[in-house]
C-alpha cells in the first residue's frame, strides 16, 4: 500500500501552489458553466502550444478513425483538447470538493451493476479507460464503494501529491505498483473494488498482441488474470462530461459477459472490445494523446 504523503510546502513549490489557489478560488467564485468555458478556452490554447501531445494523438486517430477525413480528425482533437482544459481546470472536484458537490456535479451511470455484483458476494474490478476528466471518477465513487487502485508516481512532486490525494479521498486506497499481482488480488479479498487502468502500452515482455479499432496493439491480459483468480466481476468504466447537464458521468457499463476464458490473447481482445465501444460513443473525450501503439509487432517501425 502506498503511504500518504505531506503536502509539499517548500518555496520551489509556491508557485503551483499560486496556480492550484487561482483554479480554487474560481470554483467558489464563479458559476459551474462559467467555469468551464475558461478551462475550454485553455484547452484552446494548449492545442496549438502542444505541438508533440496534438502529433501523437492525430497518428492515433489516423490509424483508428480511417473513415474520419483530416477535417473531421481535426475537429475531433480540437474539442479534445478543450474537453482537457475543461477537466484540469475542475480538478479541485476530485482534490477538495466536499460530498455534496461532487454528488451535484458527479453522477454515476450504472451503479445497479456494481451494487449487484457487490451482493452477490462478487469482487469487482472497474476497467477504466483513459480520458480527459479521468480523475474526477475515484473520489465520487468512493463515496458509494471504498475502493483501491494502482498508483504510479508523477514526476511533479506537486501533481503527484494532488492525485494522489485526490485518489485516496472517502476510504480508496493507493497501490503500488511494484506490490505486483499478489498486492493486486489483496486488493479484491473479500468482495473488493479494483480501480485500474488497462488501456496503456507497457511493453513487449508482459503483452499480448491483439487488435484496437483494427491496429495489433501490445495489451496487458491481467485484467483476465486478477478476474479468474479472484472470481471478479469486470465493469467497463469511463468518465465523460455531459454538457447537457453541465455535470460529469462516471459510466459503469454492464459485466463482460463469458470473462475470463483462461486464454490472455482472447481476454485481451474482449477487453479491447469493450473499449472500442466505450470510445466510439465518446470519442472526443478519449485520451487520445496517449501513445497507445509504442510497442510495435516485430518488423514494425515505431509510428511515433
Amino acid at each position: 500500500m502506498v503511504e500518504p504523503t505531506r503536502p509539499p510546502l517548500a518555496p520551489r513549490y509556491w508557485a503551483g501552489w499560486c496556480l492550484v489557489g487561482l483554479i480554487q478560488f474560481s470554483h467558489l467564485l464563479l458559476p459551474r458553466r462559467l467555469r468551464r468555458i475558461v478551462g475550454r478556452g485553455l484547452g484552446s490554447l494548449a492545442w496549438h502550444f502542444n505541438r508533440t501531445p496534438r502529433r501523437v494523438a492525430l497518428i492515433n486517430l489516423e490509424r483508428c478513425r480511417p473513415a474520419l477525413d483530416a477535417t473531421a480528425r481535426e475537429a475531433l482533437l480540437r474539442e479534445h483538447f478543450k474537453l482537457m482544459g475543461q477537466g484540469i481546470w475542475d480538478y479541485p472536484l476530485a482534490w477538495f470538493g466536499s460530498r455534496r458537490r461532487l454528488e451535484r456535479e458527479v453522477a454515476i451511470e450504472g451503479l445497479e451493476h456494481l451494487t449487484a455484483a457487490r451482493e452477490a458476494g462478487h469482487p469487482v474490478i472497474l476497467m477504466v479507460a483513459h480520458t480527459a476528466a479521468l480523475d474526477i471518477a475515484p473520489p465520487r465513487l468512493a463515496m458509494e464503494v471504498p475502493m483501491a487502485g494502482p498508483y504510479n508516481p508523477f514526476g511533479n512532486v506537486l501533481a503527484d501529491w494532488l492525485i494522489g490525494h485526490g485518489r485516496s479521498r472517502f476510504g480508496n486506497r493507493p497501490i503500488s505498483r511494484e506490490s505486483g499481482l499478489r498486492g493486486l488480488l489483496r486488493a479484491l479479498r473479500d468482495g473488493g473494488v479494483l480501480y485500474y487502468l488497462a488501456d496503456e502500452d507497457y511493453g513487449r515482455e508482459r503483452s499480448v498482441f491483439v487488435p484496437l479499432f483494427g491496429q495489433s496493439k501490445a495489451t496487458l491480459p491481467i485484467i483476465g488474470r486478477l478476474a479468474g483468480a479472484s472470481g471478479a466481476v469486470v465493469l467497463p468504466t469511463m468518465t465523460v462530461y455531459d454538457a447537457a447537464t453541465s455535470c460529469y458521468r462516471v459510466i459503469l457499463d454492464p459485466p463482460l459477459a463469458d470473462f475470463p476464458t483462461g486464454d490472455p490473447a482472447r481476454d485481451a481482445r474482449r477487453m479491447n472490445e469493450a473499449l472500442e465501444s466505450q470510445i466510439t460513443r465518446h470519442p472526443a473525450h478519449y485520451l487520445w494523446t496517449l501513445k497507445l501503439f509504442r510497442t510495435r509487432p516485430e518488423g514494425e517501425e515505431n509510428w511515433y
